[in-house]
């Protein structure tokens, strides 16, 4: 009968285990962080559903978000997934590289042909209802044409792999085929600048070269390339800066004409060595004089660089031709957009609100530290931390401000805080090791430092402290060892060539200091501490002239800033005035250079160097008496130096063999005789006027009474 059909039924159906309602029951417990409970229903879903990839996926994952990486991967190779499921072979390599297992995950990337597989899938039918492909191993169901975003994650990781491996080149070309597989991607373009893989003009083209227009509308695009252009080097222009009225750089000619010198000096050397015989071609054994030094394999290796960027960008867009750019769909975006009204917002009012932003305040914040004004960057700092205390970013500015600032005690909290909340973080001990470092105790400092770099070979800020903690007690070797060390993993830097220079030229091998300050130029072309130090050098080569250019340039440029965060000059630029000041000595500008030397003094005002040099500057102007004055203010700080007592001996003795300096001090010495007499005269002569005056005082009073006497006496009769 119908009525025993339909009971039938409904009993056959009561007797079923529905695995779509156990399938969401994990993913419900995975949003919740059960991670355990969401383990026991996966793997009983995988064991009833005959081990489909999704359900197998599922189970992995929540393994992996428990910690149990080795039993994560293994679940997937186990069922030899990773060559037939996109988000197995994803999640395979985050398992086998959260395991540390960096070779393992090399084995399986270059056993695993991704666009073999993705070509595959893209391939397959479409179901003509939903418009999705009919992948039998969908994991994200009904988001098949957002595969990219799945594709760019699996060249992340892969660039991850092989950055653990120190295939830094390879590791940089994965990153930019994931940046352009999806440009959403962020953490592909984070790898790229916070580790200073990319110099500032291959990321300008970079941002040029991202497929904005097939993957986002044109409003998206825009602000994405906002957000994106924080990211990069702060001490550039702009990405939208596009003509020259918008780039206004502070540079003086006559620099770019010294910078243009050494690049042809530097060419004229590596042409003259390429066209030499080499060694190993003549068959000669090598001497120990001609192995190359660190420096040297240094500049070498700057010289034939492993990455190229054109060359990755050319591999990304013919990867992107040839999925026939299916997997960018910006207008299934547009689309689900427009079903969405409500929460459309005007470019205008993003822009505005996202300047709030605690990743773009950090910019900024990074900028005003670039243009070294300290004091916008800690209240910019200070209000970003109030918002979020653990900010990454603006707790590496934040030190580096303290440090630069020499407030040791908010120093001494921050690290403390730190190290308390997360002591597992290369950060923490980063702080602590400056903090040593910056009160003057180099043997912790270099054990906190280096318990960073232990915790994040790829810290860059912590290598560069560590070989500060070297270099300020002269140990040249060591400090040049951990700057070799940031400029393997700070590529797009210039602080470790620059500080490998002040050392090589501390150790006055002034050719190999030269190469890397030009090196850092390329990179910052600038920056006032390269431009300090490049300075220098031409005043150890003796070329004054140049020297003084360029010490007034980087002059210029220092008071520029100056006066663009309306405040003084800071007292640290104090070397650079007298610098520029010795070297307009050098070159017989007097009054320039006693001028700047004045300037120093300001900076600071009890230097016993610099009365010094400007009595040494009056000396050769022939001011001899304001020349002995100056040194004696010299001596009277430091009574040791025995350049400032020769020069005051010889002023002296010069001054003394002046005929006309003998009779001025006669005709001196005669005026105080012929005072010191007219003021004993008048001592006498006012004298006796006081005698004549107390005379004829008395006669008065004497005369006085007499009177008043006689007519008292008169009335009494």
């Amino acid at each position: 009968m119908p009525g025993d059909a339909e009971n039938t039924s409904t009993d056959a159906a009561s007797d079923h285990i529905d695995l779509c309602m156990y399938r969401k029951l994990v993913k419900q417990f995975i949003d919740m962080r059960r991670y355990s409970t969401a383990l026991f229903w996966a793997e009983k879903v995988a064991v009833l559903s005959g081990q489909e990839p999704r359900d197998i996926y599922y189970q992995a994952q929540c393994m992996f978000l428990l910690g149990e990486f080795h039993r994560a991967a293994y679940t997937i190779q186990h069922n030899k997934l990773e060559k037939s499921s996109l988000p197995c072979f994803n999640l395979l390599l985050e398992s086998l590289y959260a395991a540390k297992e960096f070779a393992e995950a090399a084995n399986v990337i270059q056993n695993v042909d991704v666009e073999l597989m993705t070509t595959s899938l893209i391939n397959q039918p479409v179901d003509a209802g939903s418009g999705c492909y009919l992948e039998s191993n969908s994991v994200f169901g009904g988001e098949e044409n957002h595969r990219n975003e799945l594709l760019a994650s699996i060249y992340l990781m892969k660039g991850k792999v092989y950055e653990a491996l120190d295939n830094r080149g390879t590791a940089m070309d994965f990153y930019v085929q994931a940046l352009h597989k999806s440009i959403y991607c962020f953490e592909a373009l984070e790898a790229l600048v916070q580790h200073e893989m990319l110099m500032a003009w291959e990321e300008f083209e970079l941002m040029h070269h991202l497929p904005l227009a097939q993957q986002s509308s044109e409003t998206d695009a825009k602000f994405i390339l906002k957000l994106y252009e924080s990211r990069l080097k702060k001490y550039y222009e702009l990405i939208s800066a596009r003509n020259a009225e918008e780039i206004s750089p502070i540079v003086n000619p006559d620099v770019l004409k010294f910078i243009k010198e050494f690049t042809a000096r530097v060419q004229q050397t590596c042409s003259s060595e390429s066209q030499m015989p080499k060694v190993s071609a003549l068959k000669v054994p090598l001497t120990p004089s001609q192995f190359m030094s660190p420096a040297q394999k240094v500049l070498e290796d700057l010289k034939a660089p492993t990455f190229s960027l054109q060359t990755s960008l050319s591999r990304a867009s013919s990867l992107i031709d040839a999925s026939h750019r299916s997997m960018f769909d910006s207008s299934s975006r547009r689309r689900s957009r427009d079903h969405d009204a409500d929460t459309l917002i005007p470019l205008a009012d993003c822009l505005n609100r996202v300047q709030r932003s605690t990743d773009l305040m950090a910019a900024e914040a990074e900028k005003c530290f670039y243009d070294c004004d300290y004091k916008l960057c800690l209240k910019i700092l200070n209000e970003l931390l109030k918002v979020d205390p653990f900010h990454n970013n603006a707790l590496t500015i934040q030190i580096a401000c303290l440090v630069e600032n020499g407030d040791f005690n908010r120093l001494f909290y921050v690290a403390h805080k730190l190290v308390d909340r997360y002591p597992d973080k290369a950060i923490s001990w980063y702080a602590v090791g400056c903090y040593y470092d910056m009160i003057g105790k180099s043997d912790p400092a270099r054990r906190y430092l280096s318990k960073a770099t232990a915790l994040d070979r790829l810290y860059g800020p912590a290598w560069l402290a560590y070989g500060h903690s070297f270099a300020n007690e002269n140990e040249h070797e060591q400090a040049m060892a951990a700057y070799f060390k940031a400029t393997q993993l700070m590529r797009g830097c210039h602080l470790p060539l620059l500080y490998i220079g002040v050392e090589c030229g501390l150790t006055k091998n002034l050719e190999l200091a030269e190469k890397f300050f030009l090196q850092a130029m390329n990179i910052a072309p600038l920056d006032v501490y390269v431009l300090h130090e490049l300075g220098v050098i031409k005043y150890e080569y003796e070329f004054f002239d140049g020297a003084a250019t360029i010490f007034q340039c980087t002059v210029d440029i220092v008071k520029q800033r100056a006066k663009t965060n309306n405040e003084e000059i800071s007292a640290r630029w104090e070397p650079l005035f007298i610098n520029l000041g010795h070297s307009l000595r050098k070159v017989h500008k007097y009054e320039e250079a006693l001028y700047n030397f004045q300037n120093a003094l300001l900076l600071k005002p009890q230097n016993a160097t610099t009365y010094t040099s400007i009595g040494f500057i009056h000396a050769l102007l022939g001011n001899l008496d304001s020349a002995i004055e100056s040194f004696h203010k010299s001596l009277a700080l430091n009574r040791d130096c025995i350049v400032t007592s020769t020069i005051l001996k010889s002023c002296i003795e010069d001054l003394m063999d002046d005929s006309s300096t003998i009779d001025e001090i006669c005709s001196a010495a005669l005026r105080d005789v012929a005072k010191n007499i007219t003021a004993n005269s008048r001592r006498v002569l006012n004298s006796d006027k006081l005698k004549l005056k107390l005379k004829f005082d008395e006669e008065e009073e004497l005369n006085a009474s007499d009177s008043n006497m006689v007519v008292e006496m008169s009335f009494d009769t």
